[in-house]
C-alpha cells in the first residue's frame, strides 16, 4: 500500500512541469481564459526577464489550463491580482503589496459577487 502511494507520487512528479512563475523574476503577467464567465475561470501566471517572455508564459499556462481565449489581462513588476464575478465581470490590480493589488482587482471588478481568484508577488531584491 505505501508503495503504490510512492510509485502514484513519482509518477505524478514525473508528469507535472512547473510553470515559471512571476516568483524570483522581473515581470509577471497574469491571463484570464476570456472566453468563459465563470467564478473559477481558467488563468495563468508567468513570469519571466522580460515583460513579453512574461505575457507568453502566463498565456501558455492559461491555454494549458484548458482556457479557450486565454489574454494577458496585467503585467507586473511587483505585484498583480485578479478578481472575477463568474457573472462576466472581471478585475485586476497591481502594486507594490499584494493586499493593495488584490484591493484594485476587487474594485476594478465591479460586482459585489467579485473574488480574488489570484495573486502573485515577485520577489524582492
Amino acid at each position: 500500500m505505501i508503495f503504490a502511494r510512492v510509485a502514484l507520487a513519482v509518477l505524478l512528479a514525473s508528469t507535472f512541469v512547473a510553470p515559471v512563475a512571476a516568483e524570483d523574476t522581473k515581470w509577471g503577467a497574469l491571463a484570464l481564459d476570456t472566453a468563459k464567465a465563470e467564478q473559477a475561470p481558467a488563468y495563468g501566471i508567468g513570469g519571466g526577464d522580460t515583460e513579453e517572455e512574461a505575457v507568453a508564459n502566463a498565456v501558455n499556462f492559461c491555454n494549458e489550463a484548458e482556457g479557450a481565449a486565454c489574454k494577458s489581462v496585467v503585467t507586473y513588476e511587483q505585484c498583480g491580482a485578479l478578481a472575477v464575478s463568474g457573472k462576466g465581470d472581471a478585475g485586476w490590480g497591481k502594486s507594490a503589496t499584494k493586499l493593495t493589488a488584490e484591493t484594485q482587482a476587487l474594485a476594478g471588478c465591479d460586482n459585489d459577487a467579485c473574488k480574488v481568484v489570484v495573486s502573485d508577488c515577485n520577489s524582492e531584491e
